[in-house]
C-alpha cells in the first residue's frame, strides 16, 4: 500500500509541474503583451501628433526691432484656418553669428488669428526667424512638430 501512495504522488507531481509551466507561460505572455501594448500606444500617439502638425498652417507676417531696446523684437505670426488647437509656438531669432535660443511665442494662436508679441531675444541685428508649433500630449509633454518654418527679414 505504501508503494501505491508513492506512485500516486509521482502522478500528482507531474500534474503540478504541468500547471506551473502553464502558469509561467501565461505570466510570460502577459508581460510581453504589456510591452507590446505600450509600444503600440506610443506609436499611435506619435502618429496622431504628426497628423495634427500637418494640418496647422502658420506664417510670419513681420519681425521688427523695437526702438531703444537692443535685442528686443516685435514678432507677428498669423495662423490660417484648419487644424486642431495647438499648445503653443516655439521660435528662435538668428543673426549672422548667433541665435537667441528656443523661446516661447506666448499664447497659442487660434484659427485665423494674427498676433503680435514682444520677444526679448538678446540678439542684435537679427535677420531670420524660425518657428514651429507644438502640441501637448496626454502626458502633458510638449511635442514639437517636425516642420520648422523660416522667415527672413
Amino acid at each position: 500500500m505504501i508503494k501505491g501512495m508513492t506512485t500516486g504522488k509521482r502522478g500528482l507531481s507531474a500534474v503540478i509541474t504541468t500547471l506551473i509551466i502553464i502558469l509561467l507561460v501565461l505570466v510570460a505572455v502577459g508581460i510581453i503583451w504589456v510591452v507590446v501594448r505600450n509600444l503600440l500606444q506610443e506609436g499611435a500617439e506619435q502618429i496622431d501628433i504628426s497628423a495634427k502638425c500637418l494640418s496647422v498652417d502658420m506664417s510670419a507676417v513681420s519681425v521688427t526691432a523695437v526702438a531703444n531696446a537692443s535685442g528686443d523684437y516685435s514678432v507677428t505670426l498669423k495662423r490660417k484656418a484648419g487644424g486642431d488647437a495647438i499648445g503653443g509656438i516655439k521660435l528662435t531669432l538668428f543673426n549672422s553669428t548667433d541665435n537667441s535660443g528656443v523661446m516661447e511665442f506666448g499664447l497659442a494662436l487660434t484659427e485665423l488669428e494674427t498676433r503680435t508679441q514682444p520677444i526679448a531675444a538678446g540678439v542684435t541685428n537679427a535677420n531670420r526667424l524660425e518657428y514651429t508649433a507644438y502640441f501637448v500630449d496626454s502626458s502633458g509633454n510638449e511635442q514639437l512638430c517636425s516642420q520648422t518654418s523660416t522667415f527672413n527679414f
